[in-house]
């Protein structure tokens, strides 16, 4: 009887072993196989020479982006070459003037259907050319330059068109996060697929050997900045270098050359603005009142209203919450894009009406209209559907004398 009742206990409890090795083997099983199956990939893809450009065969939705109805009007499709794959019949020679434009997500048309972002506008109303988008989200003044020096040729475009400024003025933790070749070259490299993270034994030893005391873990990588002596990932000095460079490289190729100037939302920097606007004028007190509010907003230009309201407490005595407001921390995937920006539109914006001038190149104050009306815009920069048939307007009355010059008559 005792045996039996050995036996019988022995034998459930090889069955319940059994059980739980097939448990734990199905779950390593399912999860090896959800790791190795390959999943939509982004629309972009990291590069040496740009940081980061369009994914070539890509179709699909981009990640982030504002789909307010109707998913499908938001597909994107790119071509082999990276183009907008509404553009790749018009690359290459026509009877119609080319038309390149240049510049970040505002070009991209983030948040609006391809069609509906202004440079495809544009080449509906201008029946005489072909416009190429060349805007890539999040792009630099930097990257644009690249990305003119490396498509330039293939287009060979009678205007360019450029726009640049919000992500240069977006914080970095450090001088070596800032945009570089350098730079860039770590970037898609870091960015490689990494086989190791796929082999369950390489993860198993390396949290034993974290735990063991044995290597350093790699923790999240956030680093903490001063908001006051932060860099940006494009300076103002490179900014004007940057946008020299463009305008003397279309100047050599005797291209005309159009700068498009847009503004943040007012209606998500109302306060920083006006605290700024009282700090300059010397009443700190309504300064200090309008910057906490932009602070306790909590938006995208927070950080920016930190960095005045430190000024304003260092400058009556505050020290130390001065250093504690200003403490930014930037998490480690902040390296590349960047966090929020720690510049004003205008301070940019001023350098590139300044290089308009001395270029001789046209500049667009798209900003400036859009600014009129909050209502125009998707969120904290970006112009809704409406906003890009404006600056399409505005871009449009602007190469009518590029274009079609008026014919000087001769004297007698």
């Amino acid at each position: 009887m005792k045996s039996r009742l050995t036996a019988a206990l022995i034998g459930v409890a090889l069955t319940l072993a059994g059980l739980l090795v097939l448990e734990g083997l199905s779950r390593a099983l399912l999860t090896a196989q959800a790791d190795l199956t390959p999943e939509q990939p982004d629309w972009y893809r990291y590069t040496p020479d740009l940081g980061w450009e369009r994914r070539p065969h890509f179709k699909g939705l981009v990640a982030g982006e504002v789909h307010r109805h109707e998913p499908a009007r938001y597909l994107r499709e790119f071509d082999a070459q990276g183009f907008f794959a509404v553009d790749t019949e018009q690359i290459g020679p026509t009877t119609r003037k080319g038309i390149l434009a240049i510049g970040d997500s505002n070009t991209f048309g983030w948040g609006v259907p391809t069609r509906n972002a202004y440079p495809e506008v544009l080449d509906d109303l201008r029946a005489d050319a072909d416009v190429i988008n060349l805007g890539v989200s999040g792009y630099s003044s930097l990257q644009g330059y690249a990305s003119l020096i490396k498509h330039f040729d293939r287009v060979r475009p009678d205007v360019v068109i450029a726009s640049f400024s919000f992500n240069d003025r977006r914080v970095v933790p450090s001088d070596a996060a800032a945009d570089s070749h350098e730079k860039f070259e770590r970037e898609a490299q870091m960015h490689r697929l990494d086989f190791r993270e796929k082999i369950y034994l390489y993860r198993g030893l390396q949290r034993l050997l974290v735990k063991l005391h044995l290597i350093k873990s790699s923790g999240d990588g956030s680093t903490t900045v001063d908001a006051r002596t932060a860099p940006t990932r494009v300076s103002p000095d490179q900014y004007q270098q940057n946008l020299e460079r463009i305008a003397q490289f279309c100047e050599e190729r005797h291209v005309p050359l159009v700068f498009v100037a847009f503004q943040d939302n007012p209606a998500h920097s109302e306060h920083l603005r006006a605290g700024i606007a009282h700090l300059n004028a010397g009443r700190q007190d309504q300064a200090e009142a309008e910057l906490r509010i932009a602070v306790n907003m909590e938006n995208w230009f927070s950080d920016l209203a930190r960095k005045y309201l430190a000024v304003v407490l260092e400058q009556r005595g505050a020290t130390e919450e001065a250093t504690i407001t200003a403490s930014l921390t930037l998490p480690a995937w902040k390296l590349t894009h960047g966090g929020r920006p720690l510049r004003l539109d205008s301070e940019y914006n001023d350098i590139a009406r300044a290089v308009a001038r001395r270029h001789g190149a046209i500049l667009v104050e798209a900003g400036q209209v859009l600014a009129q009306d909050a209502s125009l815009y998707l969120d904290l920069a970006h112009p809704d559907e409406r906003g890009h048939r404006i600056v399409a307007t505005l871009v449009n009355n602007a190469l009518d004398s590029l274009l079609h010059p008026p014919q000087v008559a001769a004297q007698p």
